[in-house]
């Protein structure tokens, strides 16, 4: 009796110095790494190059077939030709609507632009950087800081990276009063393919000598004054007249006063050659800016939000070289505007036309030469938007197509006090002009290429029924020889026709439903990661992971101390990884849930502290699972699946280690059969063992595996 009273109380005191058994349920932070595995073989990027050239092949075929068939009926020849007259006229008879007028009536405008965002500042004189300089020079109807004239009085030495000198900035004003002044004065300038119409310019600048200036370069009257040329005096008026590229120019001098005025043709090549001759001077000058706190001191980019210092070149280096592009593009447009207009119209093809045999292609060639002119114009004013689009973003918007309130904008309103420092040029609402005018021309680019094409068959006739012949061949050739591709059997046939004319019997088919399948098949394989892969022995990325997991299970305890325990229960993780690679990179979230079974020991067995009871051990087991990954490339690599039955497997068993330490704290207990709450930590690490073979496709094979995670969990149990 008594010595199983003492046994009683010996396992009564185990149990108020033991961590309960029971139910658990834990949950935490976890951190890890997951890695992906490639290997390939390079058949993807094969099949992937083999589709792009069998389309492509397609698509020449197709051309070509279209143009021979159209080259031996006279309906769709000159149903071309039709076409061609319309685009002439819509490039060469519209403004609104015509993309070529818009595009140089935007690198007009750009210049005109550029030079009212910056003139202002450009330092310019007839010093020698001597002296207070010799006086100055005022150029009406210029933008200048608050005013309508720009003052050229400048002591430092002139000459490229210097001041501007009065002669070079002479030859810059002209040039802008020229468009300026045709330009508000006729609203623009006729379409490119119109009649010019003369315009009579005249503008003003005044001489200011200083007392002492004649001494420096000979001081700045000597620019107001007759020099060469025919003239005549009435008191004190001097006319002058001098003849300069063909254009009668005639200036009066009255009162230290020059008056210029002459006639000029208004149309899109003379005020091209006059926007070209603005741009000539700055990029030949590179003039000097003023600072904006000191007139007397070069400045730099500030006022433009231009980081550069230095001279206009330097600083405005992007915007004058474009600008300069533009022009350049534009002129290249009115050449070819002006060999539409010359050549003859274009004439119609015999309607007993076989272009085997006849000899007359004479129509041919003016269809050729009609649709390269319009496709380089085309071409132009895309490439002038280019160009435009070279500039920084902000300058064209807050400068050079930017206008204040009372600016002036072309081409109506010409120079105000307010036009300085922004382009108040009409470049916004050509820009916008330019994109509706393109779009309103629509689908005729492509037409004028099938045009183009059809004229080059017209010409050389037997050269392109041989050229189809061997596209074919390429065609069949290279099908056949494409593995496990059955749809692009009969992707392309041949016949013939007895009652087609002499040398065009061969009559040509494409399988429709074979070649809508090979689009959709490279349409697929180009969203393909691996598609431009090549070999890849082996390569491993790796990525950072993150996420939570839960834990729900049982935990008991043996022994006599029962300091050794089991515990069994279910887990659900849930992590998140982005992994980088040369050739894709994917994000992913992975979900792993099973079972597990630890065992337990705790070193430190309920300890009591003051109001409760310590427990610490460490755990270790494993666990059976599954894994799903939910990849980024899921939807790019799964399509191909159409045509190809590539492996995906986004699920697969996971066999787990886990182990950690632990911790658990209990209230103190009155006596052995009291079950209390109990709280807990635990830091731990789960390592799963099994890559998941998530994608194998013509010898290219994409693997996947959580490598591990470390975890932090809160345990409560009971």
């Amino acid at each position: 009796m008594k010595k199983t009273l003492l046994l009683s109380l010996s396992l009564a005191t185990s149990l108020l110095n033991a961590e309960d058994n029971g139910f658990f349920i834990s949950a935490g932070y976890q951190i890890g790494e997951a890695a992906q595995m490639v290997k390939n073989t390079g058949e993807l990027k094969k099949l992937s190059d083999t589709y792009e050239n069998l389309s492509n092949l397609l698509t020449n075929f197709n051309n070509l077939n279209r143009a021979v068939t159209n080259a031996s009926s006279p309906s769709q020849i000159n149903a071309a030709i039709d076409n061609l007259k319309a685009n002439t006229r819509g490039l060469t008879g519209e403004k609104d609507n015509s993309p070529a007028y818009q595009a140089v009536s935007l690198a007009l405008n750009a210049a005109v632009g550029l030079w009212n965002v910056i003139g202002y500042a450009i330092m310019c004189g007839n010093g020698n950087d001597t002296g207070g300089g010799p006086g100055s020079v005022v150029f009406n109807n210029q933008p200048g800081q608050g005013s309508t004239a720009i003052t050229c009085n400048r002591y430092e030495a002139t000459g490229p990276g210097k001041s501007m000198s009065i002669d070079e900035f002479k030859k810059l004003n002209e040039a802008y009063q020229i468009i300026q002044q045709a330009l508000k004065s006729q609203n623009g300038f006729p379409e490119l393919g119109g009649s010019g119409i003369k315009v009579n310019v005249r503008y003003t600048y005044e001489c200011k000598q200083n007392s002492n200036g004649s001494s420096i370069n000979g001081g700045v009257d000597q620019f107001c004054q007759a020099k060469n040329g025919s003239g005549s005096s009435n008191g004190n008026t001097n006319t002058q007249t001098t003849t300069q590229d063909g254009v009668t120019i005639t200036t009066t001098y009255k009162d230290k006063k020059a008056t210029v005025s002459f006639s000029i043709t208004n149309n899109a090549e003379q005020l091209l050659n006059q926007a070209a001759n603005i741009m000539q001077v700055l990029n030949t000058q590179c003039p000097l800016v003023r600072s904006t706190h000191n007139e007397n001191a070069p400045g730099n980019g500030s006022p433009w939000n231009i980081s550069a210092s230095g001279n206009a070149c330097q600083i405005f280096q992007q915007e004058f070289s474009q600008v300069t592009s533009m022009i350049k593009n534009a002129q290249e447009i009115v050449t070819q505007a002006q060999s539409l207009n010359n050549q003859q119209s274009n004439q119609n093809a015999p309607q007993d036309f076989n272009p085997y045999t006849s000899a007359d292609r004479a129509f041919a060639q003016n269809m050729l030469n009609h649709a390269q002119a319009q496709a380089k114009m085309l071409e132009l004013a895309d490439q002038i938007k280019t160009n435009l689009s070279a500039i920084p973003t902000h300058f064209v918007t807050y400068y050079l197509a930017a206008c204040r309130n009372g600016g002036g904008t072309l081409p109506n309103q010409g120079v105000t006090s307010n036009t300085w420092g922004a382009g108040c040029a009409y470049v916004e609402e050509t820009i916008t002009a330019l994109n509706n005018s393109l779009a309103h021309f629509g689908t005729q680019a492509e037409q004028i290429k099938q045009s183009e094409l059809l004229a080059r068959t017209i010409l050389d006739f037997r050269g392109s029924l041989s050229n189809l012949n061997n596209t074919y061949n390429s065609i069949t050739t290279t099908a056949s020889n494409t593995p496990n591709s059955p749809f692009l059997k009969n992707l392309i046939s041949q016949s013939t026709n007895p009652n087609n004319p002499g040398g065009l019997q061969a009559v040509y088919q494409v399988n429709q439903s074979a070649y809508s399948q090979l689009l959709s098949a490279t349409q697929e394989l180009g969203h393909n990661p691996f598609r431009r892969v090549g070999l890849i022995s082996s390569q491993t990325n790796n990525g950072a992971m993150n996420g939570i997991g839960v834990q729900v299970g049982y935990k008991q305890f043996f022994g006599e101390k029962r300091r050794w325990g089991l515990r069994y229960y279910g887990f659900f993780d849930y992590n998140h990884a982005y992994i980088k690679s040369s050739f894709f990179n994917s994000a992913s979230d992975v979900f792993t849930y099973g079972v597990g079974t630890d065992v337990l020991y705790n070193f430190i067995n309920d300890k009591t502290t003051k109001n409760n009871k310590i427990s610490f051990g460490v755990f270790g087991g494993i666990a059976l699972a599954g894994t799903s990954w939910l990849n980024s490339q899921y939807v790019n690599l799964a399509t191909f699946n159409n045509f190809y039955s590539a492996k995906m497997n986004v699920a697969n068993f996971q066999f787990l280690f886990n182990l950690g330490l632990r911790m658990n704290l209990a209230k103190n207990k009155k006596k052995a059969s009291d079950h209390v709450a109990q709280h807990g930590v635990e830091l731990g690490v789960k390592i799963p063992t099994i890559n998941t073979n998530y994608y194998s496709l013509l010898g290219t094979q994409l693997e996947y595996r959580r490598l591990y995670s470390v975890y932090l969990n809160y345990v409560f149990a009971y």
